[in-house]
């Protein structure tokens, strides 16, 4: 009976050893565990400024900046410098959202350029030679001190502004190097497929003597015309009577000249006959009529429609190509570096 107490007793103070560390080891994993959220917590609020900064200062980050990537700061005030710089230059409206993503993406640009640092060249003497170029059209370097002073910067600041930007485009131009080759294969398949949009019309040379109808009679106007008519056969110039008689004001001070015609959708009397079988004869004044009134023509010889052969037109393809392929190629830098700061909630725009 002895025995059996004392294993079982033996028992109990195993068991309840063993539930003792357990309850230790819960205490400390929950210790840990608080432990790490309060320290998340500290560096959160007081270091990193990260997603609950964010969230308990929401309005005053709105207050102060308009725009904060990777925590540099973007103020309301620099925002709206570059919308009125943008809005000068264009002669169009922006929307504030506009202009914040395009300083989002400047912020990006420097910061991957400060990134590759070691990897890129720095060339102080071309911001210089650029800023001493700038320098020369002001009316003295004091003068043009002045003006940088105005916009916050001297012209050591300026100086680093611009070999910053020099290493930005050069490293946007390494990104963009893969899609500035372009093969003849690819001209000519460009070339195949908007070969018939690059067909030229025909056109001629034309100019006139008008002569309006709204405030005479029809047979007056003709009459008028046909005196014209009789005028250039008698040997005067056409466009010394032009600039007499012509009532057409914007083209009598050419010399009655309407430029190169094209047999197109915007010719400009389309019901006289410029082009086509029954087409008005080329180097004779011709009388025509239309809604208008009456039109001594005087048109040259017809170029027949034609359209640019591939060697015609090779390199101008071999441009456009490669600036459609850089535009895809600068929109898909710049999407990239902004879908991975999203990823990593280190963009926050405070604008509407």
């Amino acid at each position: 009976m002895r025995t059996c107490f004392l294993f079982a007793k033996g028992r109990g103070c195993a068991y309840n050893r063993r539930v003792k560390w357990t309850s230790a080891k819960i205490y400390v994993l929950k210790a840990a565990i608080i432990g790490t959220t309060l320290g998340y917590m500290c560096l959160d609020l007081w270091l990193l400024h990260g997603p609950m900064y964010g969230f308990l200062h929401k309005d005053k980050q709105a207050a102060e900046a308009a725009v904060v990537v990777y925590g540099e700061r973007i103020s309301h005030a620099q925002l709206a410098r570059h919308k009125a710089e943008q809005e000068a230059i264009s002669g169009r409206e922006k929307t504030n959202t506009s202009m914040a993503m395009d300083m989002v993406r400047s912020s990006l640009l420097r910061m991957r350029t400060r990134y590759n640092d070691n990897q890129l060249k720095h060339n102080r003497s071309a911001a210089e030679r650029e800023v001493a170029g700038l320098a020369s059209r002001a009316g003295s370097p004091e003068e043009f001190d002045q003006q940088l002073a105005t916009q916050g910067y001297t012209r050591r600041q300026f100086t680093d502004k611009l070999e910053a930007r020099q290493m930005q485009l050069a490293l946007l131009d390494r990104n963009l190097e893969p899609h500035t080759q372009v093969d003849n294969a690819a001209i000519m398949a460009h070339y195949k497929l908007i070969k018939d949009e690059m067909t030229i019309p025909a056109s001629r040379p034309v100019k006139h003597i008008f002569i309006a109808s709204l405030n005479r009679s029809e047979d007056d106007a003709r009459r008028a015309a046909e005196l014209v008519l009789s005028r250039l056969d008698a040997g005067e110039g056409f466009a010394d009577l032009a600039a007499e008689v012509s009532e057409d004001e914007a083209t009598a001070k050419r010399g009655g000249n309407l430029g190169t015609v094209y047999d197109d959708a915007h010719l400009p009397l389309p019901e006289l006959n410029l082009f086509g079988d029954n087409a008005l004869p080329a180097g004779t004044p011709t009388l025509a009529k239309s809604k208008w009134g009456w039109h001594v023509i005087l048109a040259g010889p017809i170029t027949p429609a034609y359209t640019p052969s591939l060697d015609d037109c090779r390199e101008t393809l071999r441009t456009a190509i490669i600036s459609a392929q850089r535009e895809l190629g600068v929109n898909t830098f710049f999407d990239t570096l902004i879908k991975e700061a999203h990823r990593k909630q280190h963009i926050k725009i405070h604008v509407k």
